[in-house]
């Protein structure tokens, strides 16, 4: 019976690692293998720089394994260079088999890739990267969306704080805002002489100006 490794990783908050794992389990258990280690990541993004990633291609790379057991292609894979160089050194490097639950992809130990395999697998790690760049996108077009709606999606400007709902608050600092930008704008003030009148930091200065329409139009509502 073939030593298996199960990897199961979730890449957002509200999915349950426990029963990806448990899926996994189950699969490898219909396949007949048997499971000597179980590995796992929690966490967001598309990067496998992951403690169990990496422990994982170790047991790989010291033929540690027979065999590992993925519920997606995109569990070992970033993009398309990165899932031929995975299943490379997996499959052909060390002889290693994959089985990938969702994807229909059952690769035994010692086989060598085929044709089918490498048309899925080509089709598997394309589809994948069209999904990561639409969700990039949605995740570009909803903080953009927050902005309009005059909603903060990043850490608050100098002299503002946040509400529960996301919109921007001035704080006691805000008047010192609108202090060291009317210095330097109405005055011809230099950001030293500006900070020191206005108790602004002489670095957060540019980013005031840069924003200066923010604390302006802000400073007419109030």
């Amino acid at each position: 019976m073939a030593n298996a490794a199960v990897y199961a990783r979730v890449s957002t908050r509200d999915q349950e690692l426990d029963t990806q794992r448990d899926n996994l389990l189950d699969y490898a258990h219909d396949l007949g293998l048997n499971v000597d280690h179980v590995l796992a990541d929690k966490s967001t993004g598309t990067d496998t720089d992951r403690e169990g990633y990496r422990e994982l291609m170790e047991l790989v790379e010291h033929d540690d394994v027979d065999a590992i057991v993925v519920r997606s292609i995109t569990r070992i894979s970033r993009n398309m260079r990165d899932l031929h160089r995975t299943i490379g050194e997996i499959v052909e490097d060390h002889n290693c088999g994959l089985y990938v639950r969702n994807d229909d992809l059952e690769i035994p130990p010692g086989d060598d890739l085929d044709m089918r395999d490498k048309i899925l697998l080509n089709t598997l790690g394309m589809a994948a990267e069209l999904e990561a760049d639409m969700i990039r996108q949605r995740v570009v077009e909803g903080l953009r969306a927050a902005e309009d709606a005059g909603k903060w999606t990043t850490r608050p400007p100098y002299g503002f704080t946040t509400d529960d709902d996301g919109y921007l608050q001035p704080t006691d600092e805000f008047s010192n805002a609108i202090d060291a930008i009317v210095a330097v704008e109405e005055e011809g003030w230099s950001h030293r002489k500006a900070s020191r009148h206005s108790g602004v930091p002489r670095r957060t200065i540019p980013n005031l100006l840069e924003r200066k329409e923010l604390y302006l139009d802000r400073s007419e509502e109030t």
